[in-house]
């Protein structure tokens, strides 16, 4: 056998191994969900397990909702190590869920770590979902 044959068939051999690689790489990307109470489960669990990269994506992109997401993330990451794994171990459980109307919703849930229950609030915007993380802060409107 000719070496450019013996070369032909390494890199054949390398290229059929990496193709699983490369698949499975394109399977771990986010797919944004459609729906209020979905973008908020995964809102909630990225933010437990400290996933700042989902939990950012999700979040309406105004200036009051980008700087106090930042400090939210700076919270986190001065957490102990003891903390952190205790959130991310935590399991949420929703408490009510409420159409305002069809452009605005709230979510009322509680985690089994803090056992604090907290309000998010949804914006559709664009025709998409988003978290108004600065409601949690304002809770300008109450949950009944």
């Amino acid at each position: 056998m000719t070496s450019c044959k013996k070369c032909s068939k390494i890199a054949k051999s390398v290229f059929l191994l990496l193709i699983p690689i490369l698949f499975s790489c394109n399977n771990n990307k986010y797919v944004r969900p459609t729906t209020s109470l979905d973008v908020g489960r995964d809102f909630i669990q990225a933010s437990l397990h400290g996933d700042f990269k989902t939990a950012e994506m999700l979040i309406l992109q105004d200036a009051d909702n980008i700087q106090l997401f930042e400090t939210y993330k700076l919270y986190y990451n001065k957490l102990t190590a003891e903390k952190k794994k205790s959130y991310q171990a935590a399991s949420y459980e929703i408490n009510k869920y409420l159409d305002i109307n069809d452009s605005v919703t709230i979510i009322n849930y509680s985690n089994d770590y803090m056992k604090k229950p907290m309000d998010i609030k949804l914006i559709k915007h664009n025709n998409e979902w988003w978290i108004d993380f600065k409601y949690t802060y304002s809770g300008n409107l109450p949950i009944n």
